[in-house]
């Protein structure tokens, strides 16, 4: 149930306040999160480096626990599509369209991936329809740089979040830096996104505890570090990420067809930590929710479309999620 959900904890602001905050900040404006004016701000984002995953591997990191401010709160569900949009366009979930990783759209009776099923960069750039960063500082007068691995440059997503943006497509993290270092010694105006996904690729494959993350954390740790010393003058830096990673023991995996036949569904999105549930329209959705509420008890918060629509409107629509069920499994 929606009232079973935790309080949110206290943060700075929202993750969609940080791009819009750093161009703010570099066009000599006031800004949510309080940034001081610079002429060139560089935002560094770490794909999965949440800030209880960065605390807990201290060691590992002193440089960045050390620079640790409050948090931001990134949207409901915590994953990279819905994130990274609200944070490239500074708009809500529900406003953009990029609702989870993967939903379905009844009108055409087809999934959609909203993360990498793109076709081609066009067909992402024209999905998402809100103004992103990049477009609002090119109208200001403020250069936007992109710097990410280079199979990123013409994806959908990239043509969804980074609209605008002059793309520099560098594969090794440590080149990233180097490209940032030298924008930034360039005098005009400017932000630089920095993407750095490559620690969350090693969380899926291998945890956020083995030593390949850690040893990569480092590595993370130790550029940052330089990166920041080597800085020129009327620059700034902003490090944040998407979402965080919990590692779930296999003992503790739900697996959904163990509760409920495959074949009551039309299709099941979301993602692993927060599933989207379509029922086929001769399904009781209401039996199928107290079903999965008795058996999974306090590890999963279920909420109707109804219940969603009245936090999100977007969730209404037809396209999206007519009829399903979208619960939070919360791993214990």
């Amino acid at each position: 149930m929606l009232t079973m959900l935790p309080s949110a904890p206290k943060s700075l602001g929202r993750l969609g306040e940080v791009l819009i905050s750093a161009l703010k900040s570099a066009s000599g404006e006031t800004n949510t999160l309080g940034l001081p004016s610079r002429r060139s701000v560089c935002v560094i984002l770490v794909d999965g480096l949440g800030s209880t995953n960065l605390k807990s591997a201290a060691g590992h990191a002193r440089f960045l626990n050390s620079q640790q401010s409050d948090s931001a709160m990134c949207w409901f569900p915590a994953t990279t599509s819905t994130s990274i949009t609200s944070f490239a366009t500074a708009s809500n979930p529900w406003d953009n369209g990029f609702l989870g990783y993967q939903v379905f759209n009844r009108s055409t009776q087809t999934p959609m991936n909203l993360l990498s099923g793109w076709k081609e960069y066009a067909e992402g750039e024209n999905y998402q329809e809100a103004s992103t960063i990049a477009e609002i500082a090119l109208a200001r007068g403020v250069a936007f740089h992109t710097v990410a691995p280079s199979a990123y440059e013409r994806s959908g997503f990239t043509g969804a979040t980074m609209r605008g943006s002059d793309f520099h497509g560098i594969d090794r993290v440590a080149d990233r830096f180097t490209e940032a270092l030298t924008l930034l010694a360039q005098s005009e105006a400017k932000v630089i996104y920095l993407y750095i996904p490559e620690l969350d690729q090693l969380a899926h494959a291998k945890g956020s505890e083995s030593t390949s993350w850690l040893n990569q954390l480092e590595d993370l740790d130790s550029l940052v570090r330089d990166f920041v010393s080597s800085i020129p003058k009327g620059s700034g830096v902003i490090l944040t990420a998407d979402h965080g990673v919990v590692d779930v023991s296999k003992e503790n995996h739900i697996y959904l067809d163990e509760l409920i036949a495959k074949s009551d569904f039309k299709f099941v999105g979301g993602d692993t930590r927060s599933l989207y549930l379509y029922f086929e329209d001769a399904v009781d959705k209401h039996a199928a929710r107290e079903l999965l509420e008795d058996r999974l008890g306090d590890s999963c918060y279920g909420a109707s479309t109804k219940e969603s629509c009245s936090i999100s409107p977007r969730f209404c629509e037809g396209e999206v999620s007519r009829d399903g069920w979208a619960p939070r499994f919360d791993y214990k």
